[in-house]
């Protein structure tokens, strides 16, 4: 009797060694499945920031042009003598 008990201890410590050891090896893919996912996310998240931190050098870029930029101004309002003179030199320059 006293080795059927052994063997049965035996066998149910193997068992349980054999459950932890299967155990280890899932969780340790899962996390390993994790880390690459995360791993992926993070890269993501450089490139988008870089594409938003491109986006907005070139938003300044363009900012400054239009700063830099001299539109010509143009009156609304115009004074008789402006205008008569503005004539004027229009016929002056076609004859």
């Amino acid at each position: 009797m006293s080795v059927e008990l052994t063997l049965n201890v035996l066998s149910l410590i193997v068992i349980i060694l054999g459950s932890v050891l299967a155990g280890y090896a899932l969780k340790n893919g899962q996390l390993r499945k994790k880390q690459v996912k995360i791993k992926e996310l993070k890269n993501e998240i450089v490139f988008n920031h870089h594409h938003i931190l491109e986006l907005e050098k070139d938003c300044v870029r363009l900012e400054s042009q239009v700063k830099t930029t001299q539109a010509p101004v143009l009156t609304l309002k115009t004074s008789n003598k402006d205008f008569l003179d503005d004539n004027q030199r229009v016929s002056d320059g076609s004859m």
